[in-house]
């Protein structure tokens, strides 16, 4: 069983990835309008390889959400977390 982070650790997590992000981001960025690119030069015959493609952006995009949210957890949010989970383990 996987030891629970403690409080020190999310905040320096968070802190790493938030430093990271910029980058990060650009990333996403690029992926994003690679894959548009790709959505826009389909055929009209290739309704599946544009399903693909829109869902593929929908996943991203959702990826690139899930992390900000998780960047935005403040420190009580942290601690919250913390003080939750070791409830449950006494």
């Amino acid at each position: 069983m996987p030891e629970t982070p403690t409080a020190e650790a999310l905040s320096k997590r968070a802190l790493t990835a938030k430093k990271e992000f910029p980058a990060t981001d650009e990333a996403f960025a690029r992926v994003r309008a690679a894959l548009v690119t790709r959505l826009f030069e389909t055929a009209q015959g290739q309704a599946p390889e544009r399903e693909r493609l829109y869902q593929t952006v929908q996943v991203l995009d959702a990826v690139r959400d899930a992390l900000l949210a998780a960047m935005g957890q403040g420190q009580q949010a942290i601690d919250a977390y913390v003080k939750a989970l070791a409830g449950k383990t006494e």
